[in-house]
């Protein structure tokens, strides 16, 4: 824990090497705070903290070795280069010359930072800065990254860099734990979510594990018209004993393993001459399961 007002209490993430996992919950939830005492930067008040087997309080440098971390706020100097303030964090990090510069050129090749390279980074947009704070991040090669809000006041294209960034380092065995208030790009970027709510964690796993804890899982069938609908619904309800709704000519059926019964559903429907215009499973968002799960 941190303090008794805004804690955090038996957390324990299990994220494995190559996937990525989204940590949400509301400011103050406890996300920010978690990141840090996984750093070292927060001491607990009691207990331990772990990372890939190393005790963050005894053993905080050997962490810090790696992992790589992005903060939601950061400063670069601005009156430095993008060259400077890279070759001034490796040299922070301990990494010798000629390796050192070895780093530098293959991460400014990698994020394409070679036209800013000799930029000043007050001149920098707010993306173009995000990326900076992103290199400067791998400079240690990190087994662990840690991102704090990566896109967080992003134009879409930048956005979609940040993205293409974090499923390239996850196609290289990386380990990613990701904060952010923007859904949407969670589901792109993530492979796991944990929800954390007042410093004590509501549920962990796959997207879809999350998905199907907090949201039904259903089958949207779309025929000719209301009447078409209606008795489909007097069909499938001698077959399904799930809930089944109308919305005009959509009949949409509540039912879990939505993958391998829509086969069977669509031969049901057009054995009985019922014209079948779609059938498809409905996604569930993440904001959907997000609202549901802090009760909000």
């Amino acid at each position: 824990m941190y303090d008794p007002t805004h804690g955090i209490k038996n957390v324990t993430l299990d994220v494995s090497a190559g996937t990525s996992m989204a940590l949400l919950g509301r400011n103050g939830a406890g996300k920010t705070t978690l990141i840090r005492t996984l750093l070292g930067l927060l001491k607990p008040n009691s207990g331990n903290a772990v990372v890939n087997g190393i005790d963050v309080i005894s053993d905080a440098r050997d962490v810090r070795r790696i992992v790589g971390y992005l903060p939601e706020s950061f400063g670069l100097y601005n009156d430095m280069t993008v060259n400077e303030i890279l070759e001034y964090a490796a040299k922070l990090e301990r990494i010798e010359s000629p390796e050192r510069e070895n780093r530098i050129q293959s991460i400014i090749e990698r994020l394409d930072l070679a036209q800013i390279k000799d930029m000043k980074a007050g001149k920098l947009s707010k993306g173009l800065g995000q990326k900076v704070g992103f290199a400067r991040a791998l400079l240690n090669n990190p087994e662990i990254v840690f991102l704090d809000e990566p896109t967080s006041g992003l134009d879409p294209v930048a956005a979609r860099t940040m993205e293409n960034l974090v499923n390239d380092l996850k196609r290289e065995g990386k380990t990613l734990l990701i904060t952010s208030h923007i859904l949407p790009e969670v589901e792109k970027m993530c492979d796991h979510v944990s929800l954390i709510k007042q410093g004590h964690l509501l549920t962990t796993g796959t997207l879809d594990e999350v998905k199907s804890k907090y949201c039904e899982p259903s089958i949207l069938i779309r025929l000719h018209n209301e009447k078409s609908a209606q008795r489909a619904i007097a069909l499938l309800k001698r077959s399904f004993k799930e809930p089944i709704e109308q919305d005009d000519n959509k009949v949409i059926l509540h039912i879990n393993g939505a993958d391998e019964i829509m086969a069977t559903i669509n031969k049901k429907l057009e054995d009985a001459n019922l014209a079948v215009y779609e059938i498809k499973k409905q996604e569930t968002s993440l904001d959907e399961v997000y609202f549901k799960a802090m009760g909000e």
